[in-house]
């Protein structure tokens, strides 16, 4: 299907894009005007796209001075993590009974593509095909309503994904490979070896624990 588009998501895709593939890095002073030139749109549009992206956590606008493109700081990288870590791993659990015919296959093409975007270095489509990859997990739980809830966390993932790489000093390969671990926990069918891996794959390579401090270790 073709999605048509306003232009201030148009200007926002196109500097999330930017931003997620660091052509744009941390620290790096947005202009108003000068994105307004650069995309020959007014400024209100240019404004309406900061505001989404600010949403999204990737910019931090000042109001009357300048907006700036940011990093997720590490207490809210965790929360998010916590967060998905425990709506999935209640999916996964109920997805066990119920796993659709060609449920690993699906998984293992959706590896392929993260992989592809990997290579070319394009993190924005490396964060939509992560996104899909869990997505599917969720869904195989058949709960609606958790699948929802889940989803409303979609929107911080373009930020978290490039602040954990970058506090992490990775390469997006390494990224591609941990979905594998999880891949494997699933098909085992061990509901332990699942929620550990589930666990380790958001919490434990997401932010070390130095980041965040003694707090984490309360966890």
């Amino acid at each position: 299907m073709i999605e048509h588009l306003s232009l201030p998501d148009t200007v926002r895709l196109a500097l999330r894009r930017k931003i997620l593939n660091n052509e744009l890095p941390a620290g790096t002073r947005l202009v108003e005007a000068g994105i307004a030139d650069d995309y020959g749109v007014s400024r209100a549009t240019v404004r309406q796209a900061l505001r989404d992206l600010q949403i999204e956590g990737l910019v931090d606008i000042s109001p009357r001075r300048y907006t700036m493109v940011t990093r997720m700081s590490p207490e809210d990288i965790h929360d998010i993590c916590y967060a998905r870590c425990v709506l999935e791993t209640a999916a996964a659990r109920d997805a066990l009974a119920r796993l659709p015919d060609g449920f690993f296959a699906g998984l293992e093409r959706i590896i392929e593509e993260m992989a592809a975007a990997a290579e070319a270095g394009d993190m924005h489509e490396l964060v939509d095909i992560d996104t899909r990859f869990h997505h599917e997990i969720v869904r195989a739980s058949g709960r609606r309503r958790l699948a929802e809830l889940w989803g409303t966390m979609n929107g911080h993932m373009y930020a978290l994904m490039r602040s954990s790489l970058d506090r992490q000093q990775l390469a997006m390969p390494e990224a591609v490979a941990r979905h594998r671990h999880v891949i494997d926990a699933l098909a085992s069918g061990d509901l332990k070896l699942i929620e550990s891996v589930i666990h380790d794959h958001y919490l434990h390579p997401a932010l070390p624990e130095d980041d965040l401090g003694p707090a984490s270790m309360a966890r």
